[in-house]
């Protein structure tokens, strides 16, 4: 449950000429990464369903979801009408209230970043369940540079060594899946169901994992709507008898 709260690595390019076709597909590919990125300020899900694995274990839920992407990712979990649990990632630290076992988990997004391998931040997760591909934001706020790639794929290297790699759809342009991946973890995230809002093309249905070569934890996602730019409350407050655990310490 924890680790829905914490809901991208190395290739080099080819030296050989290219054929203007080959020049003019690399071009276009590097002008749709450039100019993907989307000016969404908030971004509220009132509905979706959840199914959450971690190893043997499964768990189904239903929620809501809500990213300001200057400040927070804010969610809360049912499970069987009971409010199973509710959290909030800050852009450099996470609390998470777990109801049924009264227990109220919190800590550094460093922690997230080194359990997932994914940058974990407001802004981060935007990104994620936005599909967007800008190269701007990888490059200037998670340290990226571009490694290559064409016109149904691109790829981009982090630090350690890190490959980020997308799948592009050649049809409609919207990103498949992004793989992220190093050494000794692989966060992947595969798209599907999109559908046309106002001003973009977003995805709806998600599948969502990661692995650090001993555990490996799957989130599959349906936003069953998405609202634009509409403020919502947000309350975390912890009761007081909860046991509190501070994580990565």
């Amino acid at each position: 449950m924890l680790f829905f709260a914490i809901i991208g690595m190395s290739a080099c390019r080819s030296h050989k000429k290219m054929s203007e076709v080959e020049r003019d597909l690399q071009s276009r590919s590097e002008t749709a990464f450039l100019t993907s990125c989307y000016p969404i300020k908030s971004l509220y899900v009132p509905s979706c369903k959840l199914e959450i694995f971690d190893g043997s274990n499964s768990l189904s839920l239903s929620g809501s979801f809500y990213i300001r992407v200057d400040s927070i990712c804010y969610f809360r979990g049912r499970w069987m009408m009971i409010e199973a649990m509710r959290g909030a990632i800050y852009r450099d630290s996470f609390v998470v209230v777990n109801y049924l076992e009264r227990v109220c988990y919190k800590g550094k997004n460093d922690y997230l970043q080194k359990l997932t391998g994914y940058p974990v931040n407001p802004e981060s997760l935007m990104m994620l369940f936005t599909a967007d591909r800008c190269e701007e934001a990888y490059r200037n706020k998670f340290n990226f540079t571009a490694a290559g790639g064409n016109n149904h794929q691109l790829l981009m290297q982090g630090e350690n060594r890190s490959l980020l790699e997308m799948n592009i759809n050649a049809n409609d342009r919207t990103i498949e899946n992004i793989a992220l991946y190093n050494s000794r973890q692989r966060f992947s995230a595969a798209y599907s169901g999109y559908e046309q809002y106002p001003q973009f093309v977003l995805p709806t249905v998600f599948d969502i994992s990661a692995n650090d070569g001993e555990n490996n934890i799957r989130i599959k996602a349906n936003f069953q709507q998405i609202l634009f730019n509409r403020p919502q409350e947000v309350n975390m407050s912890v009761p007081s008898r909860y046991q509190v655990v501070v994580l990565g310490e």
